[in-house]
Formats: C-alpha cells, structure tokens, sequence
C-alpha cells in the first residue's frame, strides 16, 4: 500500500536528521536543489546511496553536503540516516588501525582492549572508523559492533523469526511482525542483535528489517507515464504552484499517492504530484531484451562453499528468481544455461551478441582461502571497450541499488579482465553476491528470503540503468 502525505508529517517530529550527520539517498537519480522547496532550481541529481553530510534542516527539506563538495537541498524522506553505532574491541589485544583495507597497509594508531571508536561503514570486510578526525580502517573480524543506546529497527514483513544467535542455523528464541520495533544493541554477520521484551537477545537477519520505517526506500515502487502533457505540481491538489509540464508518453516513478494524486519523481530528479487520472500504469523493462548467464555449470563446480555446496547451483537458483521479477517488469529474459550445462565463458558472452540483448549480466558467488572476508561487489571490463561507462553503468546501478539492503556490505565496483566480459560487445556486468567461503554468509546466501530481496534489487538496479 502507497504511503501518505500523513507519514511524511511524522518526519517532523522526529529529529534525527542532526547537523553533521552522514546520510545515504534511498532513491535513484534525485533533485539536489538550490533552496528548500520544489519550485526552486535544480543544482544536480544524486545517484541511490550517495552519501552526503547534512548540514542544516528546515521543515521536511535538509541541506547537504555531497561528497564532491555539492551543497543544496533535498526533501529529508529521501535521505536515510543509519543508526549511530561503535567499532569495539572486546579483545585482550590491542588492533591495529590502517589507512586502507589491507593487512599491507600503513598502521596509524590502535584499539586498545575496551575501547571502541566511532563507525562510518564497512568496505572489504574491514570497517571504516572514525580517528583523529579521520577515516581509516580496522579489521571487522577482530572487531565488534555496538548501537547507541535506544537506537531501533523495524521489521518489514510478518512472522520474521528472532534466533538464539546470528545464524540461519540457531534456535528460534521468537516471532515478530511488521512494524514491530526493537531495540538494537549489536551487529554481526548481517544480523541485528536485539533486546526482546523479557529483556533477554536475539538475532534477527538484516534484510528483514529497516532503521527508518518512514523511508521511501522500503517501499514497492511503480512506473507510470504522462497520458498526455501532464502539470507537475508541489503538493497533491490542482491548488498548488506548476513545477514544470510532463510530456504525452512520459515515464516517472511513483512513490506515494493520495486522494487522487501521485507523487512522483522525473527522470531529471524532478519530484512532485501529479493527477493520477493522467497517468497510467507501464512495464518499465518493456521492450528490453536481457541475457542471464549462471556462471559456471556441468564439470566446473566454481566455488565450493565453506560446508562443501557448489557454486553452479545457487547462481542457477538466483538467474531463475531475477528471470521472473525481470518478466514481470516487461523484459525478454534469456539464460545462457537452464540445467546444470557447461558452457565456455566465451560461448556465453558471445551468446549476448547473437541474441541483440540490451545487456549480460553474469550471476556469481566468491570466495577465498580466508573465510573472514565478505561483501558484494560487482565488475565490469575495459579490455576490448576502453570507455569505462560501456559496461561500468550497468554495474555500478546494480551494486550502488544491492548495497541498500541491511546486511550486504560493500566490496566494491572493480574492472576486471573476466573472459565473459571481454567476449562480447554487449554492455556487460558480473555480480559476485557474497562469500560462500564466509560461514555466516554462506547461510545468508542460500536463504530464500536473502535471494529474494537481492534479486529485488539487481531488478531495482536494472530499472535504473534503462531508465
């Protein structure tokens, strides 16, 4: 169900937008404007989890601070602020603090056992800290992390199980359901450790839960176009001021809808409210041709997993999920094998060409000797085509749209010279979904509720690199 302009009036009162806090835009391709309100100018678009400084806020609008040093405003509903929380070490030994995610690295100071300093975010399985006024890094495995006191999640769906521990494996302790609260108190894996009504803890999995119930990130979005020239206006009545004219034919995003209006967001990161008569409802992969490519396959297992599972099949499992949300969103979907088929990475990428696919996107899980590390990360190559964006804007939509999901940390957007990519000439990307040599990520992996969600988003993903 859409939300209401009443939801977005409790943000008012909710003060955690405070000055010099970070924040992630939750929506893809969205207006930074010059000033507080929507018929002013538009400075730039940001990209879905651009994190930006917020520096002041005004009614329903924040000023922020970009990363490349943009300043302007944004509608506060669209950015999320993740809880405050704590690198800690609960070790009897000091660790060590480097200036990049790598043991190689240079060392620029310690955790001494008990003491915990202030997390930013977690890239390559290390997390990024706060030190000395800087940002640097610090081995998670070595590491706990803890919430601010009273900080609360919310679960997204009904009968969520809570476990004795962070583990798809673990006892179920308890149940809840949507919109249930709880307080949170720890991370770990991608799981939430959480203070239960008997005061005792639990574990529920990331992905099942939100920080900001209020958010339009969490909320299942649909594509409409103009039936004709369409006015967008600021609030959800003809009473309110134009902003500008929707074309016949149009494509928006609908986020909310109220009394007969939509409120919609522009593919120029315009957003606004329109009459919901003039729009209709549309595929937004319509007409798009796509090409799956489970990797590996027959003879080559790929990776095997930290309990002896292979590879081959669970990438099989998540191109037949993401086949059907991409039928569903009007796309032509084809796979490069449908059973447990070998087919050579070169057959597979020139494959896309003879199909005329819009794009290949090879399915993929990692894995290394070390089982500590985790994350998501996506590839893209420049061999045969040297502008990066050829193939880099599929897999940057993609990832920046799969690291919004609580419990998927980012591993990073790299070029790569992987033979399927190279093969082809048709945009290309490789998503390497988690690391199946990780324990606990491995479980999360060949979880139907963890597939579903990160299948949710390669689709979100897609929709955004046509649109």
């Amino acid at each position: 169900m859409k939300k209401t302009i009443l939801i977005i009036i409790v943000l008012l009162f909710i003060n955690i937008y405070a000055y010099g806090s970070t924040g992630y835009t939750n929506i893809s391709n969205i207006a930074l404007y010059s000033n507080s309100n929507l018929n002013s100018d538009i400075k730039s678009t940001l990209k879905i989890s651009s994190k930006v400084e917020i520096i002041q806020q005004e009614g329903e609008w924040c000023k922020v601070k970009t990363q490349d040093g943009k300043t302007g405003w944004i509608e506060k509903y669209f950015i999320t602020v993740p809880s405050e929380k704590y690198v800690v070490n609960n070790t009897e030994h000091s660790i060590n603090i480097r200036t990049s995610p790598t043991t190689g690295s240079k060392q620029v100071g310690q955790l001494k056992p008990g003491a915990k300093a202030k997390y930013i975010d977690t890239y390559h399985s290390w997390h990024i800290i706060e030190y000395n006024d800087n940002e640097y890094y610090i081995a998670s495995w070595l590491t706990d992390i803890e919430y601010k006191q009273s900080e609360k999640i919310y679960f997204l769906y009904d009968k969520i199980n809570i476990r004795s521990s962070a583990s798809l494996s673990s006892d179920v302790a308890a149940q809840g359901n949507k919109n249930d609260s709880f307080e949170v108190v720890g991370e770990e894996n991608g799981w939430y450790k959480i203070r239960l009504n008997d005061k005792s803890y639990g574990y529920v999995a990331g992905w099942l839960v939100t920080h900001d119930l209020n958010s339009y990130a969490e909320e299942q979005k649909n594509y409409k176009k103009a039936t004709d020239s369409l006015n967008v206006r600021t609030g959800p009545s003809s009473e309110y001021n134009i902003i500008l004219a929707l074309k016949k034919g149009e494509l928006v995003k609908v986020l909310a809808s109220q009394n007969g209006w939509d409120k919609i967001v522009t593919k120029n990161g315009y957003a606004g409210w329109c009459n919901s008569n003039y729009l209709e409802e549309v595929l937004p992969l319509e007409g798009r041709v796509i090409l799956l490519d489970p990797g590996h396959g027959g003879h080559d297992p790929g990776s095997i997993s930290f309990s002896g599972k292979y590879e081959k099949h669970i990438n099989l499992d998540v191109a037949f999920n993401l086949k059907e949300i991409l039928n569903k969103a009007g796309a032509s979907v084809y796979m490069t094998r449908t059973n447990d088929t070998y087919i050579t990475n070169k057959d597979r990428g020139r494959m896309a060409d003879k199909l005329g696919a819009d794009i290949l996107l090879s399915i993929h899980h990692n894995s290394l000797t070390n089982s500590n590390y985790f994350g998501l990360s996506t590839y893209y190559n420049t061999i045969n085509h040297k502008d990066p964006s050829y193939g880099y804007n599929l897999a940057e939509a993609i990832y920046l749209n799969a690291i919004t999901i609580n419990g998927v940390y980012r591993d990073g957007i790299l070029d790569r010279n992987y033979e399927v990519l190279r093969e082809t000439n048709t945009p290309a990307a490789l998503i390497e979904i988690g690391f199946m040599s990780n324990p606990k990520e491995e479980m999360n992996i060949h979880n139907i509720s963890f597939q579903n969600t990160v299948a949710e988003k390669i689709a979100d993903g897609i929709i955004d690199y046509f649109n």
